[in-house]
């Protein structure tokens, strides 16, 4: 039988490529999602054996109960992977009138608390979860963003989210590879899709002349790499990978 992967936010622009990239190569899958009830079923019944769970990771007792029901459906897990994820106010993700991005004034404190929810303490909830139902071999894969990696103008609550998932990953690597569970993030650029919709043409004229390659990044291109950590990783651990083209 294939590994038994649990994706949050498998119903996004990435997740459901992770998901369908996943079940390709063999996996079991199951996957929250938040919104969009049709889409999810519609992936769910288009990935043999797949479960969508309807799940808001702001609602603790909601995330503990959806991983131990994930897990019970194939008595324990192999991998748990982290899409799931909120850009909050898309106003703040474009360039002011006068060419400015300033936006420290504009994020309100019910944002900054969403987007820790959501992005920080959500995620800490079900890898705690997770990790009880997983063996030796296990694997944590969080998908992140490159501003958590590199300085970046992006709002200081998302930059702050982003990098606190960078740093969660390598305590949770220091913590659990000696059970033989490895944990790493994937930290992509900009993409064709998702996130990317929020931004200015401004912006992404800006991305595509310093980055190397000189094209955005595709969900398919981030499925792959999360894939391979969530099913035939065996040393690479506690580690921000970026997929930005060169940057």
């Amino acid at each position: 039988m294939g590994a038994r992967c649990l994706v949050l936010g498998g119903s996004g622009y990435v997740g459901a490529e992770v998901c369908r990239t996943l079940a390709g190569r063999g996996a079991r899958v199951a996957f929250t999602y938040r919104g969009g009830a049709d889409a999810a079923k519609s992936l769910a019944s288009s990935l043999p054996g797949s479960r969508a769970f309807g799940m808001d990771l702001r609602d603790v007792a909601a995330v503990r109960s959806t991983v131990g029901e994930a897990a019970a459906l194939w008595d324990g897990l192999d991998a748990i992977v982290q899409c799931a994820g909120t850009a909050g106010d898309a106003a703040l993700y474009q360039v002011d009138g006068d060419g400015r991005r300033e936006r420290l004034a504009r994020i309100a404190d019910e944002a900054w608390d969403e987007m820790m929810d959501v992005t920080v303490r959500g995620t800490f909830v079900a890898c705690r979860t997770a990790v009880p139902f997983m063996g030796r071999g296990g694997h944590i894969v969080l998908v992140g963003s490159m501003d958590g990696v590199k300085s970046l103008p992006s709002p200081q609550h998302y930059a702050a989210a982003k990098g606190a998932l960078r740093s969660m990953v390598q305590s949770l690597a220091q913590e659990l590879g000696p059970a033989g569970i490895l944990a790493n993030m994937v930290a992509p650029g900009l993409l064709d899709g998702g996130m990317a919709r929020l931004l200015g043409p401004e912006l992404v004229r800006d991305y595509l002349d310093h980055c190397a390659l000189q094209r955005l990044g595709t969900a398919r291109e981030v499925a792959e790499m999360v894939a391979f950590l969530a099913l035939e990783n065996s040393y690479v651990n506690g580690q921000s990978i970026l997929l930005d083209g060169g940057l």
